[in-house]
């Protein structure tokens, strides 16, 4: 029911604004004011589309991503406009102010925005640092949602992968989200994935995204495509951790790196075992974890165990920030950023990509994590 209530609110209210519009607005005596209805004739064709002849086919992620920008570039500004129009004479001008705002947003967002890169140093300092790994530097990145690294993107990973690579890292590690809906996307992008080096090698874990969960298939299908995932991780010479941990060891001190499978609150996929992720870590361990979604931390891990340190992912901080507020922030306590809780620390990376190719106020990040001894 409510997949059928939602698309036909759309059309309803994407002709009820424009009806109301073009009488009040539309003056021009000639074939060329029909055009006025151009833009919302072409979103409703796709929400048609979607709603009878949409099988969530990969190659129709374009289709998706064109559709989604006609509809925030006309849509939505012509709701706001005619939302605020019906209030005596301020009205107008607000809801034109905030039109004009959106598809500014808009257009930066997809243009300039989404080629912002920044590249966030941390410092984790504490006495629980084993001394051999004092200034041991950890690169971490997370929600690549590599099928948004196409056309003019197309170069944009290799980029971000060439910078992560140029800190020379001891330990990099990535934090799921590999793909937006199946590993046909990694093709492209095999080379650029397999140059990540590090001294202590690649960890990585499987996101959301991961498991091919957004797109209509029967069970084996989308068995074949995981199983197709995981296999092309440890082609790219990555160490994909699935509720396991690995020690690595500098003389006689060691660190403990774990990671599990996606961990979420509901609608998120619950996978992970915690339990079996950490078997045989003892509470001395200087321990890392890695977990896609951040509520987990809380939820999911605490209750268990404190890692020193905890990396995450998943929010992509929204792809969204004004002056400071990210709408993330109403979701996720944790919702990008460092976070302490005592001597445990999550770090919640907001992404290298995402499901839309859009980012305003919230560039693609690169994480350096640098343990620190305390004296």
């Amino acid at each position: 029911m409510v997949k059928i209530f939602i698309p036909l609110t759309l059309i309803a209210l994407t002709l009820l604004c424009d009806f109301h519009l073009f009488n009040k607005y539309v003056r021009v005596e000639s074939v060329w004011r029909w055009a006025w209805w151009l833009p919302s004739a072409v979103v409703i064709g796709f929400i048609v589309k979607f709603m009878f002849f949409h099988h969530g086919l990969v190659a129709e992620y374009s289709t998706t991503n064109i559709f989604l920008l006609l509809m925030l570039l006309f849509c939505v500004p012509k709701m706001l406009y005619t939302a605020f129009s019906f209030i005596p004479k301020v009205g107008p001008y607000i809801g034109g102010t905030l039109a004009i705002g959106v598809v500014y947003i808009i257009i930066y967002g997809i243009t300039y925005g989404f080629m912002q890169q920044k590249v966030t140093h941390v410092t984790y300092e504490d006495e629980s640092v084993p001394e051999a790994f004092d200034g041991y530097r950890i690169a971490v990145f997370s929600d690549t949602h590599t099928g948004v690294f196409r056309g003019p993107y197309q170069d944009l990973l290799k980029e971000s992968l060439d910078t992560l690579n140029s800190y020379n890292p001891d330990l990099i590690c990535f934090v799921g989200d590999i793909e937006n809906f199946s590993p046909e996307e990694l093709e492209p992008h095999k080379e650029a994935y397999s140059s990540l080096k590090a001294k202590d090698g690649v960890f990585a874990i499987m996101g959301n995204h991961d498991y091919s969960t957004y797109i209509k298939q029967t069970d084996r299908q989308r068995a074949m495509m995981v199983k197709r995932t995981r296999e092309m991780q440890r082609e790219f010479g990555w160490t994909l951790l699935e509720d396991e941990n690995r020690t690595i060891h500098r003389g006689s001190d060691s660190i403990i790196v774990m990671g599990e499978e996606n961990w979420g609150l509901p609608p998120f996929p619950q996978y992970g075992n915690i339990k079996k992720t950490i078997k045989g870590v003892k509470p001395e361990h200087f321990k890392i974890m890695l977990s896609h979604d951040p509520n987990a931390w809380r939820a999911h891990i605490l209750p268990l165990i404190r890692p020193n340190i905890t990396f995450s992912g998943h929010t992509h901080g929204a792809q969204f920030s004004l002056f400071g507020w990210s709408p993330a922030s109403s979701i996720y306590r944790e919702w990008g950023g460092r976070f302490d809780d005592k001597e445990a620390m999550i770090y919640t990376s907001t992404g290298l990509g995402g499901n839309f190719p859009f980012r305003f106020g919230m560039p693609r990040e690169i994480v350096i994590v640098t343990l620190k001894k305390k004296k």
